[in-house]
């Protein structure tokens, strides 16, 4: 059944699916500005995660065990009796955003690097919370460890490469959903759609990846 369109709106939904079909297939392209991007979202997400390891560990692991993490971590962040403390997680936030967006804009190998170790962890965060929603936390961590090692591994090896797939996947959930919320589509419709886009997306991306660059010499002479 069909909506009527009200809910997202003709130029989100038509913006929103210009952006999802580019990303899923042709975000390698704009390399530079969705690294950069990704690299604020990766050092905010990793030092906040390091402050509430550091400074609030107790809280941060009975909030993580608890019926509803993401609401008992949201508290934790924004606690109303410790206004020092939260003062110092948005500073951890902020800090790490913009580290992290001035080591994406260097072409040494060392900030590269640790560009490449930021994304990686961050994903493999995002997942845990995930995970964390569905199974108890020991499950969870112990997903979550295999998957970062995986997840680091590759970034780290070729991050080009995860870059691209992380695009796919983006974009493909952005196409997906957007359809879904049109469409009134069940959950199992979305998700089917979501991984026959983010399949083909991975392909192409990858497959223009690796097709080999054209010589200057050639083109010049």
């Amino acid at each position: 059944m069909q909506s009527d369109g009200s809910t997202i709106g003709a130029a989100v939904m038509f913006i929103g699916l210009l952006t999802g079909f580019f990303l899923c297939f042709y975000g390698y392209v704009a390399k530079r500005l969705l690294v950069s991007i990704r690299s604020v979202f990766a050092g905010s997400l990793v030092f906040l995660a390091l402050v509430l390891l550091v400074f609030h560990q107790q809280s941060l692991l009975a909030g993580l065990s608890s019926a509803s993490p993401l609401s008992e971590l949201w508290n934790i962040i924004f606690t109303t009796q410790d206004y020092m403390g939260v003062l110092v997680n948005l500073l951890s936030f902020c800090f790490g955003g913009l580290l992290l967006f001035y080591l994406s804009r260097r072409k040494a190998a060392l900030p590269r690097l640790v560009v490449a170790s930021f994304t990686g962890l961050s994903m493999g965060l995002v997942i845990f919370l995930l995970i964390l929603g569905f199974l108890p936390l020991q499950t969870s961590f112990v997903m979550f460890l295999v998957l970062q090692v995986i997840i680091l591994a590759y970034s780290l090896i070729r991050f080009d490469s995860y870059m691209a797939l992380e695009s796919a996947v983006a974009g493909s959930l952005i196409v997906s959903y957007l359809l879904s919320q049109f469409w009134y589509l069940q959950f199992w419709l979305f998700f089917t759609m979501w991984a026959i886009l983010a399949f083909l997306g991975i392909l192409n991306q990858l497959h223009r990846l690796g097709r080999p660059k054209p010589d200057k010499e050639q083109e010049d002479g």
